[in-house]
C-alpha cells in the first residue's frame, strides 16, 4: 500500500473467507468483512455431498487404480484422457473426477469392453449418477460465481437459489448464517444494488456510512428563468436535501478468487530457480501477470 500511496485507514471493507484470522483482522481495522461467496459455496458443497461420500470414495479408489501402469495401459487403448483424482484443495475436482469417470465408462460401454476394474462402482450406478447430477449443478453455480462482472446481489441470488433447492445449506450460505461476520453490511449492499436504498434500516445506513456520497440536486432551469428577482432570493433560503448514493458498493467483489489465484501463481512461480529474485521483482512480475488485460507487447515496446 505504501508503494501506491495508500494507508490502512483508507480501507473501508475487507473481502475474504469468514475465518477467524480475517474476522480478527476486520475487528482490528474496524471495517466490515464481506464473506467470499466461493468459500461459502465450498461449505455448502461439503454439506450436500456428505451423504454420498461412499460413492465418491469408490470412484476415487477406481481413479487411483487407473493410474497403475497396467490399468493405465488398458485405458490408453480406449481414450487419450487420464484419470482425475479428487483433491481437497481444488474445489472443482469432485465434479471433474465424476465427469471423467462417466466419460470413460461411456467409451467402454460403446466398445463392449468393460474391464474388470469397473466392478468397484457397478453395484451403485444409480447413486453415482445422482451424485454426478448434484455435482454438476453445484459446479454451474461455482463457475457463475467466478464471473468477472458479478456483484454482491448476483452472488446472493445464486446462493439463495441453491438454498431453495437444498434448505439444509442455509446455515452456511444464508444471509444471516453464524459464520457471517457483517450480515447488516452485506444486506445493506444488496439493497443498494437492487435500487432500494430508500428502505435501508438505521443499522444498515450506519454500516454503509463510510461509502455514502451526498450529492445536492442543482436547481432546474424552469424555476430560475421563470422567476422574479424576489422569488430567486427567497428560493436561495430553501436548502435542498442532498441525495445519498453509494457508488463504491458496486466495486465490492463478491469473492476473493483473484487473491487466491494470485497466491497460487506466486507459489508456482517461486521455484528453486527463482529464489534469488528480490521481493520488488517478485511483486512486479505478479502485478504484471495479474493485470495482463491492461498491457500487451506494444505497451512494453513503448515503455522500453
Amino acid at each position: 500500500m505504501d508503494f501506491f500511496g495508500k494507508e490502512i485507514r483508507q480501507c473501508t471493507v475487507l473481502v475474504g473467507d469468514n475465518c477467524s484470522v480475517n474476522k480478527r483482522l476486520a475487528n482490528l481495522m474496524g471495517v466490515p468483512l464481506v464473506g467470499c461467496a466461493s468459500h461459502k459455496l465450498n461449505l455448502a458443497v461439503k454439506t450436500i455431498l456428505a451423504p454420498y461420500e461412499a460413492e465418491l470414495e469408490a470412484v476415487q479408489a477406481l481413479m487411483k487404480h487407473l493410474r497403475i501402469i497396467n490399468a493405465a495401459a488398458k485405458l490408453r487403448f480406449a481414450t487419450p484422457l487420464r484419470p482425475v483424482l479428487r483433491q481437497e484443495t481444488r474445489w472443482g475436482s469432485t465434479y471433474a473426477m465424476l465427469k471423467r469417470f462417466f466419460w470413460a465408462a461411456r467409451v467402454h460401454f460403446t466398445r463392449r469392453r468393460r474391464p474388470r476394474w469397473n466392478n468397484a462402482v457397478s453395484r451403485c450406478p444409480t447413486k453415482v449418477k445422482g451424485t454426478f447430477r448434484r455435482a454438476r449443478r453445484l459446479q454451474s453455480v461455482a463457475m457463475a460465481l467466478q464471473s468477472g462482472d458479478l456483484d454482491l446481489i448476483g452472488a446472493r441470488d445464486l446462493l439463495n437459489g441453491l438454498i431453495e433447492q437444498k434448505p439444509s445449506v442455509k446455515s452456511v450460505i444464508g444471509p444471516s448464517a453464524n459464520i457471517v461476520r457483517s450480515p447488516i453490511f452485506e444486506a445493506g449492499c444488496c439493497k443498494v444494488l437492487a435500487d432500494s436504498a430508500n428502505i435501508l434500516s438505521r443499522d444498515e445506513r450506519l454500516a454503509l456510512r463510510p461509502m455514502e456520497c451526498r450529492v445536492s440536486a442543482p436547481p432546474s432551469e424552469d424555476s430560475v428563468v421563470g422567476s422574479s428577482f424576489a422569488e430567486r432570493i427567497l428560493k436561495k433560503r430553501k436548502k435542498t436535501t442532498p441525495a445519498v448514493t453509494y457508488p463504491l458498493v458496486r466495486a465490492i467483489p463478491p469473492t476473493s478468487n483473484k487473491v487466491d489465484r494470485l497466491f497460487s501463481t506466486a507459489r508456482a512461480m517461486l521455484g528453486h530457480e527463482r529464489q534469488a529474485l528480490t521481493p520488488f521483482a517478485i511483486e512486479m512480475l505478479l502485478f504484471l501477470k495479474t493485470n495482463t488485460l491492461y498491457w500487451d507487447v506494444q505497451v512494453v515496446d513503448r515503455c522500453v
